[in-house]
């Protein structure tokens, strides 16, 4: 009887650990997260209590606020509404105080971020341990767990990045454009990061069918597939730029994006080596294996091994292409006042070490690839079973 009850317990393990284990790290992620509602006050930086009187004015007035309250107030509102319109519907719909409501969601999207980023982990390996150990670096970057517990605009944008290049990498067009729309409205900033990670692809797509018609014209699909997915590209980003700009033009009837304030101010530190530590010894370390180990396992049109055989890793050249792009455009941004020309190159510098947790997403994502290839090499059995 006991042996039975065993081989059941066993077989139980086997069929749930997977799913229990990353229950287990959203509820850790969960447990260090509910500081934000258990203070007296929600925490104060970075704006918090700015943007919950923009919400709290929307809900008394039934309007969104035409004319800024911050930078001295009184001229025409440049900041999108995406983020805050969320919290206001939220708080209508459920009668909680916007500043509690910010909290909460806040909390919730920090979720929302862990699982999509899962997801997309999972997507560019085609292997779900991968996933699994992005999701638990998720807990060991110091700088993502800043971001994701405080209640601002950009907790919403770590989630829609992601969330869109899933469905670029995907080649779903339209649910990307409409990412895309909703990411313009979040926040400038997460707006410029898409655009450039997905114009990065774009031009690497670009170039491998040039490269594929230079060597063998006569084989259509292989440089048509690549032309298409640039077409394809320009959805998202024609959708965002589009929308940002229609924005401006309602709110200030300008396209002069130099003369919001935000630019005007040069808003953002800039990142030293110790800021750019914050994304984590730990997860810069499997980081550097992990962007080794994708560019040696880079196969143009491996596919996913099936269920039956031995359980594996494959990453497809559209998935090592997302990944460089995502890599570089971050880095580029996180570095933009070095390498950008300074203050005579566009917006530039601005929001350094905002773009900075850009990259931690990139960099957690390579770090779950660069664990599961510390792992393979010790020929683990568990790891060629798919859970």
């Amino acid at each position: 009887m006991s042996e039975l009850i065993d081989d059941r317990a066993l077989a139980f393990i086997k069929k749930y650990w997977f799913m229990a284990t990353l229950i287990l790290i959203i509820c850790v992620a969960l447990w260090y997260r509910g500081d934000v509602i258990n203070n007296f006050i929600i925490p104060t930086y970075g704006n918090t209590m700015y943007h919950v009187g923009v919400e709290r004015e929307t809900i008394q007035t039934g309007y969104y606020p035409q004319t800024e309250i911050s930078y001295g107030g009184g001229f025409p509102n440049f900041y999108v509404p995406a983020y805050r319109l969320l919290i206001v519907s939220m708080s209508v719909a459920t009668g909680i105080d916007p500043m509690v409501m910010s909290g909460l969601m806040t909390i919730l999207l920090s979720v929302f971020i862990i699982l999509v980023m899962f997801t997309v982990a999972y997507r560019l390996s085609n292997n779900l341990y991968v996933g699994l150990f992005t999701a638990f670096f998720f807990l060991m970057s110091p700088d993502i767990t800043i971001y994701t517990i405080r209640p601002l605009p950009e907790v919403l944008g770590l989630f829609m990045v992601p969330f869109t290049l899933y469905f670029v990498l995907q080649k779903n067009w339209l649910i990307a454009a409409v990412g895309a729309l909703i990411t313009a409205l979040t926040h400038q900033m997460t707006l410029l990061v898409l655009v450039s990670v997905i114009g990065l692809y774009l031009l690497f797509q670009l170039i491998v069918a040039a490269w594929s018609f230079y060597k063998d014209r006569q084989d259509r699909e292989n440089y048509m597939g690549p032309i298409r997915t640039v077409l394809g590209c320009l959805a998202p980003i024609i959708v965002a730029c589009l929308t940002y700009g229609l924005w401006l033009m309602y709110t200030m009837g300008t396209l002069d994006i130099l003369g919001i304030a935000q630019v005007v101010n040069h808003e953002g530190n800039q990142v030293d080596l110790p800021l750019f530590l914050r994304t984590g010894v730990f997860v810069l370390f499997f980081f550097v294996i992990g962007i080794l180990f994708v560019c040696m396992r880079w196969q143009s049109s491996q596919k996913a091994i099936p269920d039956n055989k031995e359980y594996g890793l494959s990453i497809s050249r559209d998935s090592a292409l997302l990944i460089i792009a995502w890599t570089i455009a971050t880095l580029m941004l996180t570095f933009n006042d070095k390498l950008l020309f300074g203050n005579k190159f566009l917006i530039f510098p601005n929001f350094m070490d905002r773009y900075l947790t850009f990259f931690v997403q990139i960099a957690i994502i390579l770090a779950g690839f660069g664990m599961y290839a510390l792992l393979s090499a010790f020929d683990l059995d568990v790891l060629k079973v798919k859970p």
